[in-house]
């Protein structure tokens, strides 16, 4: 099987775990049940070993695909000796099971499903027992294969065979009792369980279908039981092809989902969406009775700390291929910061505390722990007086502090808030003035662009000037951006897309709207025909890189176009 490009998947989700599938119509990626688990269908990283479901014929040619508005059920329409065949992809909402939909249009000639179950990422086989002809049953998994045509076991493969003039039906679900009736049923209660989804955010305004496509894919990657929005659904997506930097992202990073509230608390929405994220956050640190968070959670908001390295070939391969992160031990003072900030732009918005005691134990531990090295906002092995974390702790301190009733702790979060300033303009500062990536260091990174946007300084302030003038003169690629990076030369990766997205934020704040606006429709030159961003992406060859999708892009784009749109109201 195949492997896809990164461009042509998509995503269909039921907000507890999610399927990808490519242009082809071939499911190459699902973990059962929920985000985190072990992928059934795996070939996405291991075309041999790995799990797929493909719906095959002679002469099919992709012609379109599109969802049913903002909902996650997905029609993919091909020419077959020059009539269309469309199959239809969901996975049920607001219903008692689970699983994966399939539909067909009447076939113009004979057509071969093909489901090869795999356990483990491909590492185990499973066992299959034909319950009748239209139902196998995946022993031990909790899962069935009913069809609409007969089903046939070969090893680990089933196949089913749809003749010319049927239409079809199939589905990989946890219940063993199953029937067209009650599929049809499934789709019309996913779709109105959808457009309750799309009731909780509305946006109008500056790139309005683009910003929608990425409220969808920002809706898709959240773990509805706890709210938790992960980084992305996959692991192992090279950061470079052939590369060591194949990472698992199923995981809601603090920073991430932080920067991912910042971005919707500007949209109208009914609220909701902040307090699952303050009840996360709640949760997480009371469940592991934490006076602080960690920099990631798993989305069950248990704190996650195994690492394994899969024996497989990975994507294109690229190994190593590790299930799990090796980041969890790490101290990120950045996303303690992150947290606040979006906490403050929530409270600014509800006009109430809500979980304020918790605000107050991370702000304390702001205050106790700033003067710490810390692993920066780019998880680096290596620790430093990264100039970004500080920056975003002082100005978390800074925007929480006129909640705080005490007015002595109100005192000393802004009397810590000044330290880390001072610290800063002594020591953070390059020898021509602008902001360096860590103490001592006379380079940029351009997760400084994040200073204006949270208010830490002006658009114009001179060190924030000479930052940016930096970045454009070593990192810009026309008008994407790349990261700077201590232990990897982030000349040998892609664009990273989320930092390009703060630049137009940047710009946008500056008075800069021409220079914006060509940033982001640059950034919307990335996205690929349904909208969705991968982490980066290979300007020379036109390829996406890393995790896919990556809410930390559709959230910074989400932001900076919300920061365009003010800033063009205000002139």
């Amino acid at each position: 099987m195949k492997q896809p490009d990164i461009a042509s998947l998509s995503v269909i989700s039921d907000r507890h775990t999610c399927a990808l599938l490519d242009k082809d119509g071939t499911i190459s990626w699902y973990c059962p049940e929920a985000f985190d688990r072990a992928a059934m269908f795996s070939s996405l990283i291991d075309e041999e070993k790995g799990g797929y479901w493909d719906i095959m014929c002679d002469f099919k040619s992709f012609i379109s695909r599109e969802f049913s508005k903002r909902s996650s059920v997905l029609h993919t329409t091909f020419a077959i000796n020059g009539l269309n065949f469309k199959i239809s992809d969901f996975m049920p909402v607001g219903v008692p099971f689970k699983g994966i939909c399939r539909k067909t249009s009447a076939a113009p000639t004979k057509i071969t499903g093909k489901v090869c179950l795999q356990g483990d990422y491909g590492l185990e086989s499973v066992q299959l027992v034909q319950l009748n002809e239209n139902c196998v049953e995946i022993t031990g998994a909790n899962q069935w294969l009913h069809c609409s045509h007969a089903l046939q076991i070969n090893g680990d493969i089933i196949t089913y065979t749809i003749h010319e003039g049927n239409e079809s039906w199939a589905v990989l679900v946890n219940t063993q009792q199953f029937n067209q009736t009650i599929l049809e049923a499934a789709l019309q209660t996913t779709l109105k369980a959808w457009q309750e989804i799309e009731k909780h955010i509305d946006y109008k305004g500056l790139f309005e279908q683009e910003v929608c496509n990425s409220l969808r894919a920002l809706q898709q990657l959240v773990y509805e039981p706890t709210g938790g929005i992960i980084a992305a659904p996959t692991l192992g997506l090279p950061e470079v092809v052939g590369g060591k930097r194949n990472y698992d992202y199923r995981y809601v990073w603090m920073r991430d989902a932080a920067l991912v509230t910042s971005s919707l608390v500007g949209l109208k929405t009914d609220g909701k969406v902040e307090r699952n994220f303050m009840s996360f956050i709640a949760g997480a640190m009371q469940k592991n009775n934490q006076s602080h968070v960690s920099c990631f959670y798993g989305i069950d908001q248990s704190i996650k700390s195994e690492l394994r390295e899969l024996p497989l070939n990975g994507y294109r391969n690229s190994q190593p291929l590790l299930a799990g992160n090796a980041a969890a031990d790490q101290f990120q003072l950045d996303a303690e910061s992150s947290v606040l900030l979006a906490c403050g732009a929530i409270y600014d918005k509800l006009g109430e505390k809500v979980a304020w005691d918790i605000v107050e134990m991370i702000a304390d531990y702001i205050c106790k722990n700033w003067e710490r090295k810390d692993n920066g906002i780019w998880e680096e092995e290596q620790v430093q007086h990264y100039t970004s974390s500080k920056a975003l702790a002082a100005r978390a301190l800074e925007v929480m502090a006129p909640y705080q009733s005490d007015a002595e702790r109100a005192e000393r979060w802004l009397y810590n808030a000044d330290l880390i300033r001072n610290f800063i303009k002594a020591n953070c500062l390059t020898s021509d003035g602008a902001y360096a990536v860590h103490a001592g260091s006379e380079d940029v990174d351009i997760a400084c662009a994040l200073f204006v946007p949270f208010g830490f300084v002006k658009a114009n302030d001179p060190a924030m000037v000479k930052t940016i003038e930096a970045i454009e003169e070593r990192y810009a690629d026309g008008n994407l951006y790349r990261r700077h990076l201590m232990e990897f030369d982030s000349a040998n990766e892609g664009v990273f897309l989320a930092a390009s997205c703060w630049m137009a934020h940047y710009y946008a704040l500056s008075n800069n709207p021409t220079k914006s606006k060509a940033i982001l429709k640059a950034v919307q030159n990335c996205a690929n025909d349904l909208g969705y961003f991968s982490e980066e992406m290979d300007v020379k060859s036109h390829t996406m890189l890393g995790n896919f999708p990556q809410t930390f892009v559709h959230s910074s784009f989400i932001c900076a176009v919300n920061g365009l749109q003010q800033a063009m109201a205000n002139h």
